[in-house]
């Protein structure tokens, strides 16, 4: 069927926090990888969505500020979990990737782009626009490291506007607006306003024919899927670009998922999420031993 594409996810690096900064229960810290995915498109070839800590993150996290960030979610990204590294196992480079499709500028999602010399970029023009226009503090704030941007970032970057929205396809009923990322149906991206300006997502169909919608941080654990709730006031404080925004996002991705059986609708971070689908299609998930 055309507008089909193989989807492969992974993970480069994780951090961890105490579930009731996500309003679930206490308990034992959770681990979060920093996820990704890699998906294989018959003509534009392979494309990435964000690409997890890398070598850039690493080292920005060796002092200062960075280093706070580090200790405080205790984020670790070894090198043999760089994406770069992770997609040999697909037989591929760095170089191979032609597009890297951005969810949002946090640096567990944009930590590897000095890798991908020969990548265009895509992200919302909200996102990028902040970074332009906002001082350190805001920038600070917000998550932003603009040093892990390549120094031909911008004109490598393509921005997906407002006014470029449209209807989605039926299948995607639910989800509102989109672009179609090529024009043939097989990648459509998503706006998940909430977390993180501009932030978005990506809905896609494989090739064994499985809706899946790619939600960034739409949300965190499959948990506030099932129970959309607003998260507690600390979290929004910190980890919130607008909270009101952020759970009707989460609204809307849990109607789509219990109207569409057998969608997947997968966050960054969800080791529980990363688990089931690799049980379920275990050669398309990229390991990384820790």
């Amino acid at each position: 069927m055309s507008g089909e594409v193989a989807l492969t996810l992974a993970a480069s690096g994780h951090s961890c926090a105490d579930p009731r900064h996500l309003g679930l229960a206490a308990g034992a810290r959770m681990r979060f990888p920093a996820g990704w995915a890699l998906i294989e498109h018959p003509v534009q070839g392979a494309i990435l969505f964000d690409c997890g800590y890398g070598p850039d993150a690493r080292e920005a996290m060796r002092a200062g500020l960075r280093w706070v960030y580090r200790r405080a979610i205790h984020a670790c990204c070894p090198p043999h979990a760089d994406a770069a590294h992770l997609l040999r196992q697909r037989g591929l480079d760095a170089d191979d990737v032609r597009l890297l499709v951005i969810s949002h500028f946090h640096p567990d999602h944009i930590g590897g782009l000095g890798e991908f010399r020969n990548a265009r970029f895509v992200a919302h023009a909200q996102g990028w626009r902040r970074i332009g226009q906002a001082g350190w503090l805001e920038l600070l704030h917000a998550q932003i490291w603009k040093e892990l941007l390549p120094a031909d970032f911008a004109e490598r970057l393509q921005l997906l506007d407002e006014d470029g929205r449209r209807p989605l396809a039926a299948d995607l009923a639910g989800l509102g607006e989109g672009w179609d990322l090529f024009g043939d149906g097989s990648l459509h991206a998503l706006s998940l306003p909430g977390h993180a300006r501009g932030q978005i997502g990506l809905a896609l169909r494989t090739r064994d024919g499985e809706r899946v919608v790619l939600a960034a941080d739409a949300f965190w654990r499959r948990e506030q899927l099932d129970r959309p709730q607003a998260l507690p006031w600390l979290t929004q404080l910190l980890a919130m670009d607008d909270a009101g925004a952020y759970l009707d996002t989460l609204r809307r991705l849990a109607r789509f998922r219990d109207t569409h059986h057998g969608a997947w609708v997968i966050p960054s971070h969800c080791a529980d999420t990363l688990a089931q689908w690799r049980e379920r299609h275990p050669q398309s998930v990229l390991d990384a031993a820790d």
